[in-house]
C-alpha cells in the first residue's frame, strides 16, 4: 500500500514540475526568439510585406491562460525589397502591453485573440498610391495570401496615436491625424471585413477623441481642417468643435489657374454635432444612419471669376440627381443649420474696379429625411426651411420641395423678402450691371415658383416704393454727362414703374418663365426664376412674352 502512496505521490510530484516547467520552458524559447516571433507575426500579413520589424526590449511571460507581451520602441520601416507601387509605411510604437494572447487561436485557427492591449505613442508615416488607383483584391503576380482570419480583442487602449500619409507619386501630404487617444470594447476585425471594401471593423463599445485631422484634396490645393473630433457608441453622439475648408490659393490666383471657370470657395468656424448614430451600421456595413445632425457658426465664402471662360459641357446635378449618384447609403433624418453666414463674389465678365458681392447673414436652414436607403415609402420627397438676413437687413424666407425619385426633377420653390432699402443690394448690382439704385424701398416680396430640370414658371409679387435708378460711366462713377442723365431719368420714369402697387392701388403681379441654363448650377437658375418674375413686375411683361424670349435664346 505505501509502494503505491510513493508512486502516486513521485506521479504528482512529476506532474506538477511538468505543469510548472513546461511554462518555464516555453518562456525560455520563446524569449529567446521573441524578435522572429513577433516580427514573422507582422510582417506575414500583406500590407507589411517587404518591411523589416525591429524591437527595444521585449519579454514575453506564458502561462496556461494565454501569453502576455511587453513590449518597448517596435518599429517597422520598409526594405530595399519594396516594389516602387507598393505602399511603405515607417512605424514607431513607443509601449505595448499585451495580456492573454491564445496560442492555439493563432497556431490553428489562423486567428489572433488577446484580452487587451494597451497602446502608447503610435506614430505612422505612410507613403501610399492614391486610394483609387490600389489594387486590395489581387496584383499580377499572385502570392499566396497571408493574412489572419480574424483578429479580436476584449479590450484596446490606444493613446496619442499619429499619422501621416504621403501621396507616393507627388510626395505631398494627403493625410494628417495628430493625437488620437481611443478606448475599444470586444473589438473583431475578420476576413469578410478585409474583403468587404464598405466595412471597416466590429465593436461593442468604442469612444475617443482627435486633437486635429487635415485632408488634403483637389491635387493638394485644399484642406480639409476638423479640430476638436470626439465620438461615443453608448449616447451615439460625434461632436467636431471646429471644421473648416481651406483654400490654400487666394481667390484670383486659384480661378485663374484653370482654362474653364470653376468656383474658389472657404468655409471657416463650423461647428458640428451629430446624435443618434448608429456606428454598428457605419462600422460593419458602411450605412450613415443619423437621427440629427447639427450645424452652426459656418462661415462660407464663394468667388467666382466670370473673365475665365465657362465649361459648356459642364452638367451640374440637381438635387435629385446628386441622391442618384451618391454611392455611400445614407440616411439622415433631420439636419439643423444655425447662424451661419454666407457670401457670394463675382468678378464681373467687363473690367470693373471692384467685384461684385453680396452676404446673407443669421442663416437658418431645417431639412427633413435625407435618405438613399430603400424605405418603402410610396414617396421620397425633400423639404427644406431656411430664413436669412440679406446683406444683414433684409428678412428672408425659403421653403423648398424636391421629389428626390422623380426623374423630371419637379420642384417647389416659394419665399418672403422682407422691407430693405434697395440701394443695399448696389455691391451686387453697380458692378454687374452698371447701374446704381439710387432710392427706392421693397416692402415686401413673395415668389411662389413650380419647376423641374427642363424650365419653371410661377408668379412674384414685389411690392417697393420711390425706385430711381441711375447710369454709370465706364469708371462705375456717377456721370455728369447730360445723355447719362436724360438716360437714367428716362429709364427710371419710363421704363421702369417707380412704385408698386400705383397710387390708384393695382398691384403688379410679375409672371414668372424661364428655362434651364444646363451648364449652370441649381442655385442660378433658382435665382434666374425669381428673376424673370422680377424683371416682368418693372416691365409689365406677360407670360407669352417671357416664353416667347426663352425660345429666342435658345
Amino acid at each position: 500500500m505505501k509502494k503505491w502512496t510513493i508512486i502516486a505521490l513521485l506521479a504528482l510530484v512529476v506532474v506538477i514540475l511538468a505543469l510548472r516547467g513546461i511554462p518555464f520552458l516555453i518562456n525560455v524559447y520563446l524569449n529567446q526568439n521573441a524578435d522572429s516571433i513577433v516580427s514573422n507575426m507582422i510582417t506575414r500579413t500583406s500590407g507589411f510585406e517587404n518591411h523589416h520589424v525591429s524591437f527595444g526590449n521585449i519579454k514575453l511571460d506564458y502561462n496556461y491562460a494565454g501569453t502576455y507581451l511587453d513590449i518597448e520602441d517596435i518599429k517597422i520601416k520598409p526594405t530595399q525589397d519594396l516594389r516602387s507601387d507598393q505602399a511603405s509605411f515607417d512605424l514607431l510604437l513607443s509601449h505595448a502591453k499585451i495580456t492573454g494572447f491564445k496560442w492555439k487561436n493563432f497556431l490553428f485557427n489562423n486567428t489572433i485573440a488577446i484580452d487587451s492591449a494597451n497602446l502608447e505613442n503610435l506614430q505612422i508615416k505612410s507613403v501610399t498610391p492614391p486610394i483609387d488607383s490600389l489594387n486590395l483584391e489581387s496584383r499580377t503576380e499572385k502570392r499566396e495570401r497571408k493574412d489572419y482570419d480574424m483578429i479580436a480583442a476584449n479590450q484596446i487602449i490606444l493613446h496619442n496615436f499619429n499619422l501621416e500619409n504621403k501621396d507616393l507619386y507627388s510626395d505631398s501630404i494627403r493625410l494628417n491625424i495628430e493625437n488620437l487617444s481611443v478606448n475599444v470594447e470586444n473589438f473583431q476585425f475578420t476576413k469578410e471585413d478585409l474583403a468587404d471594401p464598405n466595412a471597416l471593423f466590429g465593436v461593442k463599445n468604442i469612444h475617443g477623441q482627435i486633437t486635429e485631422v487635415a485632408l488634403h484634396f483637389d491635387e493638394f490645393r485644399q484642406t480639409v481642417a476638423i479640430k476638436g473630433l470626439s465620438f461615443d457608441t453608448e449616447d451615439q453622439g460625434l461632436a467636431i468643435e471646429d471644421f473648416s475648408v481651406i483654400n490654400k490659393f487666394e481667390k484670383f490666383p486659384y480661378t485663374q489657374s484653370f482654362k474653364l471657370r470653376k468656383p474658389w470657395l472657404q468655409l471657416k468656424e463650423g461647428k458640428m454635432d451629430i446624435t443618434g448614430m448608429n456606428f454598428e451600421a457605419f462600422l460593419k456595413r458602411g450605412i450613415i444612419e443619423i437621427d440629427s445632425l447639427k450645424i452652426s457658426q459656418i462661415h462660407l465664402e464663394v468667388f467666382n471669376n466670370k473673365k475665365i471662360p465657362e465649361d459648356m459641357e459642364r452638367r451640374p446635378a440637381m438635387v435629385h440627381e446628386i441622391f442618384q449618384t451618391i454611392n455611400v447609403p445614407m440616411a439622415i433624418r433631420n439636419t439643423i443649420l444655425k447662424n451661419g453666414y454666407l457670401r457670394i463674389e463675382e468678378q464681373p465678365e467687363k473690367s470693373t474696379p471692384r467685384t461684385a458681392h453680396l452676404f446673407f447673414s443669421n442663416l437658418n436652414a431645417e431639412i427633413s429625411e435625407l435618405s438613399n436607403l430603400e424605405n418603402g415609402q410610396e414617396s421620397n420627397e425633400l423639404s427644406l426651411k431656411a430664413d436669412a438676413l440679406l446683406m444683414g437687413k433684409g428678412k428672408i424666407n425659403l421653403d423648398l420641395n424636391y421629389a428626390l425619385d422623380d426623374s423630371l426633377g419637379n420642384f417647389h420653390l416659394r419665399g418672403t423678402l422682407g422691407p430693405m432699402a434697395l440701394k443695399e443690394v448696389n455691391t451686387m448690382i453697380e458692378p454687374e450691371a452698371k447701374i446704381s439704385l439710387k432710392a427706392g424701398m421693397i416692402n415686401r416680396l413673395d415668389f411662389n415658383i413650380y419647376a423641374n430640370d427642363y424650365d419653371g414658371y410661377g408668379e412674384v409679387i414685389v411690392r417697393y416704393d420711390d425706385l430711381e435708378i441711375e447710369l454709370l460711366n465706364e469708371d462705375y462713377q456717377k456721370d455728369k454727362n447730360i445723355l447719362r442723365k436724360i438716360g437714367s431719368f428716362l429709364a427710371s420714369k419710363v421704363i421702369i414703374k417707380s412704385q408698386n402697387p400705383k397710387k390708384n392701388g393695382e398691384l403688379r403681379k410679375g409672371p414668372v418663365y424661364a428655362k434651364r441654363v444646363k451648364h449652370k448650377s441649381m442655385f442660378y437658375y433658382w435665382w434666374q426664376l425669381v428673376l424673370s418674375g422680377l424683371k416682368s413686375t418693372v416691365t409689365g411683361e406677360e407670360l407669352e412674352e417671357l416664353k416667347a424670349k426663352e425660345v429666342q435664346k435658345s
